[in-house]
């Protein structure tokens, strides 16, 4: 029916607008579970559902629907890699009504206006039922949606023009995103005609673009070349470009799809891994920044201080040495300052004296410094130097001189990250976590640079939510 009415409409949608479809959808639903709650209990009590009535409700109205978009949010939900897996999907969601409904649970009893003795069932009827009634709608329409828009027909079907390395690299970044389809490479080197690279074939050279992209129906062509296009393609690009389908250069595509610059795979387009392009609000962002940092490191301040005693007890019991451990970090411009960590290792964990990645299963990390890793309490001590100034709560982790001094000799841009503080967390931290190698330290750097390039206040409070989120599930390193 849908095809009949928009002929010329695919069922396969852009990556941004499968994400806004998914939040605008689900915060239809969540409003309109709960107002239609809110409709039935008046309609079951026998009172007028007015304007003034849903006022009155406003506060735990508001909570509940902040509550699940922020539930939604810190788990990944707007994630399109998770949001066609059905399993984890309805794991999550399910999760979600429980923990909305032990939240309001917590609130209403707390704050319940008569004694306990005296309330009625129908008093918390409402929330009951939209906690339940938004939960089964948002399962309802995510299940649909990862079978609708998880399967083949609906992806956007993609060429790729370039069958080398950078070309294979996407190819196999599209097996963690369903909603993208190679169909193809094109390549002009003959040798290459004919096989398979990431289950993908090469189909011919540029010849064969028009007749590929009429036979598979072609959405979008991708240029995965290092060199500069000469002007036969460009003239080939530009005519396809002219009929609808959208032609993108690697790197673009690459960050949109994993959020990290593929600094190894620029070639000669070098300018886009840097940031170059000048925010005309930076003045007002820079110091929108610290204000975000002077709140929240006081919030965290004050959880530092908190979980201070019991943590300082736990490790002196744990292991013998000091609760704090002090180390020598490069800041913003190469400035050195030492930030502070509560002890995770045994004691004089590198007695040679030389600088050494922590890894996985590391045996120097004590009982309690691993529980502390997990749930990032070993950081908190870092909110001083946020205080201070010299880092701050969202930025790429600053590192040892020696590491950089060896690092930037292997790594194209590592030197780049330096270009702003430091942070408590990170965009490298909440996709990727501790690395103990050099390949680790290019990956966190691709997502660095994807942070220096796309930093806005909201993608810092995204940060800290799903930092949060890390935190909860007990994730970290």
């Amino acid at each position: 029916m849908l095809s009949y009415l928009l002929p010329e409409m695919k069922l396969s949608l852009e990556f941004s607008e499968r994400k806004f479809l998914l939040c605008i959808a689900d915060i239809f639903l969540i409003v309109s579970g709960i107002l239609g709650s809110l409709w039935y209990w008046t309609h079951q009590s026998h009172r007028a559902f007015s304007w003034e009535f849903v006022t009155y409700h406003s506060l735990w109205i508001v909570a509940m629907g902040v509550a699940w978009l922020v539930w939604m949010f810190i788990n990944d939900l707007y994630d399109l890699r998770i949001a066609v897996k059905v399993k984890r999907t309805t794991q999550r969601i399910a999760w979600g009504g429980t923990i909305v409904g032990i939240i309001y649970l917590i609130y209403y009893f707390v704050t319940a206006p008569v004694p306990l003795s005296e309330v009625g069932f129908t008093l918390r009827f409402a929330p009951a039922l939209a906690i339940f009634t938004t939960t089964v709608a948002l399962l309802a329409w995510r299940l649909m949606y990862a079978v609708v828009w998880g399967v083949g027909h609906a992806r956007q079907r993609v060429l790729i023009v370039g069958a080398g390395v950078t070309g294979t690299i996407l190819a196999e970044a599209f097996k963690q995103y369903p909603h993208y389809q190679a169909l193809g490479f094109i390549d002009d080197n003959p040798q290459l005609h004919g096989k398979v690279c990431q289950n993908v074939q090469v189909l011919g050279d540029r010849h064969n673009l028009t007749s590929e992209i009429a036979r598979h129906g072609i959405d979008e062509v991708v240029l995965a070349i290092s060199r500069p296009i000469d002007e036969d393609l460009l003239q080939l690009l530009t005519n396809f470009h002219e009929r609808g389908v959208a032609i993108t250069p690697m790197p673009v595509l690459y960050e949109k799809l994993t959020g990290k610059v593929a600094v190894e795979h620029i070639g000669s387009q070098w300018y886009s891994a840097l940031p170059l392009k000048k925010n005309p609000f930076d003045t007002f962002n820079r110091i929108g920044k610290r204000v975000l940092d002077l709140v929240c490191g006081t919030i965290v301040g004050s959880i530092f201080a908190l979980v201070f005693p019991f943590v300082a007890i736990a490790i002196k019991l744990d292991s013998p040495g000091a609760i704090f451990y002090k180390q020598e970090r490069v800041g913003q411009y190469g400035a050195k300052f030492t930030v502070y960590k509560f002890r995770s290792m045994v004691q004089n964990a590198e007695r040679n004296g030389k600088a050494q990645w922590a890894v996985k299963g590391d045996a120097r990390i004590t009982k309690v410094g691993n529980f502390i890793r997990k749930t990032r309490l070993d950081e908190l001590p870092q909110v001083l130097n946020v205080l201070r100034g010299e880092m701050s709560m969202v930025g790429p982790r600053p590192e040892r001189y020696q590491f950089i001094k060896e690092l930037q000799q292997q790594i194209p841009f590592y030197r780049t990250r330096l270009a702003v503080k430091p942070g408590l967390t990170g965009w490298a931290q909440i996709n990727y976590g501790y690395g103990s190698t050099t390949e680790d330290a290019l990956i966190k750097l691709q997502y660095d640079l994807y942070y220096l390039k796309h930093w806005s206040p909201w993608l810092d409070f995204k940060i800290l939510l799903r930092t949060f989120s890390v935190v909860l599930r007990m994730q970290g390193q």
